[in-house]
């Protein structure tokens, strides 16, 4: 806490007419939602809340609670909104301080470092933080008919965030035009979008799911391979998959600091997680996972996954809101211990079964749910 102190009054910026450290203690214990309102308290306040050093040591304190990112989706107008709740409860309370999501945005890919990021070839490709709620717009990409796919990096060692936009021809066609875009995300500067070269000349026709971790964003790309894009460097590679994995179609997730992906069966009722163990020699574990006969009852016929909480739990979830509203008044998600092999229902208050949320935000049976866990709260500015 010294240490951020003398770094703020070494800005220039703040004043000594309230002591700094009185301050600072003050700010550090007051909520997101406040810490943004209260910036207009005095120009003392704003600059202390928008340092560099503080929001650093806010998002320190972030990464010890995070939450669930919760997505609900309109079938066909795409409306959407966010709202967020804890990991670390076993019954959760869902905040309703975001707010709708301008039509037209609709969130595919998990929180990155506090930020998520949307697009696709119909629509602006924006970065956005639920935190703050500022958007960030990058330059309009044109993709001549080819489909277009948006994901969203973070480089811890530069700090910086940049969106990788992937360009191709659908796969029936032959004269398939690979393009690699990358933008870095800031809204002080001015932003562009800059050509980089696949130097391993492989091509490929789709983009599944994606996981950063590290400065490593991976995405699927088909049944043998997982694409690696290295945010600082701006390279991309390949990682081969072993033949019996069948992991595309899975779901990518950070597996206490590896690479990890979750192939389920909804006939036989069993999945299996793959490791990525060695990167270098792209070696793979696996661990099969009987499923009970509980699973069915508690999730239904739909399941999805969406990655692993702080505890190393597997997050599954039923995305069709028809499904909670004929099962209880209550949504939740379960968790799945790979260890014990066993699974946890966990309610999310304040959702489905709140009257007043579903007729503000129009939530209904014609909705689908997304649920991102591993998100922080991050009060930085781009």
């Amino acid at each position: 806490m010294e240490y951020l102190q003398q770094r703020l009054l070494n800005d220039g910026n703040c004043s000594r007419t309230i002591p700094l450290d009185l301050l600072v203690e003050i700010l550090f214990l007051l909520p997101p939602k406040s810490l943004i309102r209260f910036q207009s308290v005095s120009k003392l306040w704003f600059s202390t809340i928008r340092s560099k050093f503080f929001a650093d040591f806010f998002l320190t304190r972030s990464k010890a609670r995070p939450h669930f990112l919760l997505s609900f989706v309109g079938y066909g107008s795409k409306e959407c909104f966010i709202v967020s709740a804890p990991e670390k409860s076993s019954t959760v309370m869902a905040r309703s301080t975001m707010p709708n999501l301008e039509p037209g945005y609709y969130l595919t890919s998990g929180p990155v470092n506090g930020f998520v990021c949307f697009g696709d070839v119909y629509d602006p490709i924006t970065v956005y933080n639920p935190t703050t709620r500022q958007m960030v717009k990058l330059p309009d990409v044109t993709p001549n008919g080819r489909k277009m796919y948006a994901r969203l990096g973070y480089d811890p060692v530069e700090d910086q965030y940049k969106v990788l936009c992937v360009m191709m021809e659908h796969a029936k066609r032959r004269d398939n035009e690979l393009e690699h875009l990358v933008c870095t995300v800031s809204s002080s500067q001015k932003q562009e979008w800059r050509k980089i070269e696949n130097t391993t000349e492989d091509s490929y026709h789709s983009v599944y799911g994606h996981i950063c971790i590290d400065g490593a964003l991976y995405y699927e790309v088909g049944k043998s391979r997982i694409a690696k894009f290295n945010v600082r460097s701006e390279k991309i590679e390949f990682i081969k998959l072993p033949k019996e994995s069948e992991i595309n179609y899975s779901t990518l997730i950070n597996y206490k600091g590896k690479l990890g992906g979750v192939v389920y069966s909804c006939t036989e009722n069993f999945m299996t997680l793959w490791v990525l163990e060695d990167a270098e020699k792209q070696e793979w574990s696996s661990m099969r996972c009987d499923l009970s006969s509980t699973w069915h009852d508690l999730l239904g016929d739909c399941v999805m996954f969406k990655g692993v909480i702080h505890t190393g739990e597997l997050v599954v979830f039923n995305p069709f809101i028809r499904h909670w509203l004929e099962s209880s008044k209550s949504l939740y998600v379960c968790y799945y211990d790979f260890n014990k092999q066993s699974t946890r229902k966990v309610e999310i208050q304040r959702m489905v079964a709140d009257d007043d949320l579903r007729r503000i935000y129009g939530i209904s049976e014609l909705m689908t749910m997304l649920c991102f866990p591993g998100h922080i709260e991050n009060i930085r500015f781009l």
